[in-house]
């Protein structure tokens, strides 16, 4: 005789891949490669939390076969929680992917949003964290959440490793493997994807009640971690801003968000960390305004004026 009972619930959980890691460490490039080497083989669900106004890194996956839901100003593990949970059950309920990937802010502590994932519809796959090998070091005496990221890992991928040298890739291997004892630790240079994100990696024990949410609430303000958006009808001239953004200072570890060019119909993403730089053409709907970006760094808002004024700087000169 046929049994027509439900499949348990725990039979039907959807993995989730927790992408986290500290601003500017190569999450969206990661997520974007593994959409591409995709190509439709799997149902993939997308949630990309933003801590600035506008949703750039979203837009930076468009165009591959994944279902996108965005989450922009505010960290998903404090100002946005609840929204965070709602849109989970959502994209669960309507879509019953085959993999679910979070991409957290690089603001982000990884450790309330693994307890917001006590889902009888989910199940926690893993946590990955990028690590900027280049300027780790330095910001984890910035920033302490990006040791707790870190610290939440079941696997470390290295990025940015050609720009490094052999020194500084040993120090920070050596701190990643004494700082979190059972995470696996990829170079993404040299590892598959399908090895990073399909390891299969101890489960992970979480207790309902275990966690304090407030915790985490105040980690933005304890880091000193500020955002800021700018929008304007400023026009770049290229080489103009290519200069104003080598001369940025330190202190602003992120700068991203759509631009335009003198003489250049098309909008461009500009994408800009610790001193690096891309600008890449955006195939999207054209913006309203000219440049919408968002600035993000350590205590960066005592300095907006200033900071704008490098980009306004990069304005066509006028002819006299």
């Amino acid at each position: 005789m046929m049994n027509n009972s439900p499949i348990p619930t725990s039979a039907k959980k959807i993995p989730v891949n927790l992408v986290t890691g500290f601003l500017g460490s190569g999450k969206t490039t990661l997520v974007r490669d593994l959409l591409r080497e995709n190509q439709g083989r799997k149902k993939i669900a997308v949630l990309m939390n933003e801590l600035g106004e506008i949703a750039i890194d979203a837009k930076l996956l468009e165009g591959f076969s994944a279902e996108m839901y965005e989450l922009a100003d505010g960290c998903i593990c404090c100002s946005v929680n609840q929204d965070f949970i709602a849109t989970l059950d959502e994209l669960a309920a309507k879509l019953s992917p085959d993999l679910i990937i979070i991409e957290t802010t690089g603001a982000a502590n990884p450790m309330s949003i693994i307890y917001s994932l006590l889902n009888p519809n989910l199940v926690l796959d893993a946590v990955i964290t990028t690590v900027d090998v280049e300027n780790f070091m330095r910001l984890k005496a910035e920033a302490d959440v990006a040791e707790d990221q870190v610290a939440a890992a079941d696997a470390i991928v290295i990025t940015k490793s050609d720009l490094a040298s052999t020194a500084k890739l040993d120090a920070v291997k050596i701190y990643l493997a004494a700082n979190n004892t059972h995470a696996q630790i990829f170079l993404r240079s040299e590892t598959p994807l399908p090895l990073i994100f399909g390891v299969s990696y101890p489960a992970r024990e979480v207790k309902p009640g275990s966690h304090s949410h407030s915790d985490h609430d105040h980690h933005l303000e304890t880091d000193g971690i500020e955002t800021f958006r700018f929008t304007a009808e400023t026009l770049f001239d290229l080489e103009r801003l290519q200069s104003q953004l080598e001369s940025l200072p330190s202190d602003l570890w992120r700068l991203k968000g759509f631009i335009k060019l003198a003489g250049r119909a098309e909008t461009f993403i500009l994408n800009f960390a610790y001193g690096r730089y891309t600008i890449e053409d955006y195939a999207g709907d054209s913006q309203a305004a000219a440049c919408d970006v968002v600035f993000i760094g350590k205590r960066i808002i005592a300095e907006r004026e200033h900071l704008t004024q490098h980009l306004q700087a990069a304005a066509p000169q006028q002819v006299r």
